[in-house]
């Protein structure tokens, strides 16, 4: 097949999701406002200087002129506001698109013009692709109807795996440096585990809009040399922290099928995560994490500390987890189910 993606090039969801397609053979062509490595070999889009609700939808001329002349069989438009809105607006079919998750979630339901964008766009496309049940029920509720298809894109079990030896006292953040993760909970939280436990060290990986602050917050309440900010981790770099790290943790406000939870199951990290609903169909509290209710520092403190008090419970979470991941989020397995609709959708190319 013939594959346009549309999709931030800078994003590791991205590098990922293309090289799965073209290793099976597929013609894929990237395009993007933002620049990614140069192995992706995305074709740029005009990044005009204007705010976001306005760069996007400009570049859509430049879009348009390019996958006419690429002609794809399908359109594989990820993020509604931003390049599932230039897929629906170039006019070309047939549509995929895929939310991320806060998209529909968060952003798709701030306001009525949000709302109607997002409308826009899942009206328009021709399968809307949702990694969770949650984000499912919200594309439905907000336009894509029976157009909806619950796909995990789970994780390259080959890859995140645990390593030999486990570094006792490593707990791992990995997401991104944004509001909706909540890291300031994550700090404050860890705080107690890095006072009562010298070998306990907190390691912040990702960076965002919020890193100088975070930074600024580590300096001010965590022991000085117990916390280290180590940027955004290439795949193979991510795979080797979480396969040596003995607990993850996670304050998220709002995910659907979050991709750092089931790295960290595939790797034997033990999940230490807020409690909330796209969590929820893959681990609960006490079997295979530890959970505390979204922006309470005070709860994540004492699921920490039951994750690492208990070393015979923690064997078994990562053997469930393990097994989980195994069993229903194997990317390899998850993609191919992708491919197949994309497949069935390519015979109605105009």
């Amino acid at each position: 097949m013939r594959i346009a993606t549309l999709s931030n090039a800078s994003v590791v969801h991205t590098v990922r999701w293309v090289e799965w397609f073209r290793a099976r053979g597929h013609e894929v062509e990237v395009w993007s406002v933002e620049p990614g490595p140069m192995a992706l070999r995305a074709r740029a889009l005009p990044p005009l200087p204007f705010p976001g609700a306005l760069r996007y939808p400009l570049a859509v001329p430049a879009l348009r002129r390019g996958l006419l002349a690429f002609r794809p069989d399908v359109v594989d438009a990820h993020f509604v506001p931003n390049y599932g809105l230039m897929g629906a607006l170039s006019g070309v079919r047939p549509l995929a698109v895929s939310p991320w998750g806060s998209d529909l979630l968060v952003t798709g339901v701030s306001n009525v013009l949000q709302a109607a964008r997002a409308r826009f766009v899942l009206g328009r496309a021709d399968a809307v692709i949702a990694d969770g049940e949650n984000l499912a029920a919200a594309a439905r509720r907000l336009g894509g109807g029976d157009r909806v298809h619950t796909v995990p894109w789970g994780v390259d079990v080959r890859a995140f795996r645990a390593a030999p030896a486990r570094v006792p006292g490593l707990i791992l953040s990995t997401r991104m440096h944004e509001a909706v993760y909540d890291l300031p909970t994550v700090l404050r939280g860890v705080r107690e585990t890095l006072v009562e436990s010298p070998e306990a060290r907190l390691v912040i990986a990702g960076s965002g809009s919020l890193t100088a602050a975070l930074e600024r917050l580590a300096r001010g309440i965590l022991p000085a040399g117990r916390v280290e900010f180590v940027g955004r981790l290439s795949p193979a770099a991510m795979a080797d922290w979480l396969g040596r790290a003995e607990v993850v943790v996670s304050a998220s406000r709002s995910d659907s099928t979050s991709q750092s939870l089931l790295e960290a199951m595939a790797s034997g990290a033990i999940p230490v995560v807020s409690d909330i609903e796209g969590n929820r169909p893959w681990v609960t509290d006490g079997e295979g994490a530890r959970t505390f209710a979204p922006g309470d520092a005070a709860g994540l403190a004492r699921a920490l500390r039951a994750a690492r008090g208990d070393p015979a419970w923690a064997d078994r979470a990562r053997r469930i987890n393990r097994e989980r991941i195994e069993r229903d989020g194997d990317s390899g397995v998850n993609m191919e189910r992708i491919e197949r609709l994309f497949a069935s959708l390519a015979p109605g190319r105009r």
